[in-house]
């Protein structure tokens, strides 16, 4: 049948799969900005909660209040402006997408029951982080985000055995294991793939 001549044998296939894979992980790369940003902003909100904590600040969420807000007008703008300039998007894209809606969904749920939650709050934010982590890892084959989201795992069962203040300084180390180094790796190998390119 001529039908069946068009339909791509199993070597096409996974070429056409690899490309697929090849076209999500150069975006990721280019998205090494989102880590970078919320990695660092939570780094910081975690330090600056953690010192006024231990200077008896009734107000030592004041870093959340100001950075996450400020963080998600940067993501809307930047994603805005990279929206626009990607003209074609794959099916991993599309995969990719969807599991950051769910994990951003879950995210804001827990956060929005945090007084009932109490200390069990940010031992499952760093399992709804290790879950992003693992899996946007594993779909672009990026090791390090794997590894990542596995530390925040463990960090999670750590953190629900501990104090609050020691809950901090585990969240502190999730974002810099799970966000702020894999982003700088995804960065430094964007601009490596960059230059092969040219």
């Amino acid at each position: 049948m001529a039908y069946s001549e068009k339909i791509p044998g199993n070597q096409e296939s996974m070429e056409i799969i690899s490309k697929m894979i090849q076209s999500a992980r150069k975006d990721i790369e280019d998205n090494s900005f989102y880590y970078l940003l919320w990695g660092w902003l939570v780094l910081i909100a975690c330090v600056l909660e953690y010192v006024l904590l231990k200077s008896g600040s009734q107000f030592h969420f004041i870093g959340w209040v100001i950075l996450m807000p400020a963080g998600a007008i940067a993501t809307s703008v930047y994603g805005y402006k990279q929206e626009k300039r990607q003209k074609v998007k794959s099916f991993i894209d599309d995969v990719i997408k969807y599991i950051l809606i769910a994990f951003l969904v879950v995210l804001v749920s827990v956060l929005a029951f945090m007084s009932k939650l109490g200390l069990m709050t940010y031992p499952l934010i760093l399992m709804i982080y290790g879950m992003w982590l693992f899996t946007s890892g594993g779909i672009i084959q990026f090791k390090p985000l794997v590894i990542g989201g596995i530390i925040n795992w463990v960090l999670a069962v750590a953190a629900a055995f501990v104090s609050f203040e020691n809950q901090i300084i585990l969240l502190a180390l999730a974002v810099l294991s799970g966000y702020i180094a894999p982003g700088y790796m995804l960065k430094a190998r964007f601009r490596q793939n960059a230059g092969r390119i040219k």
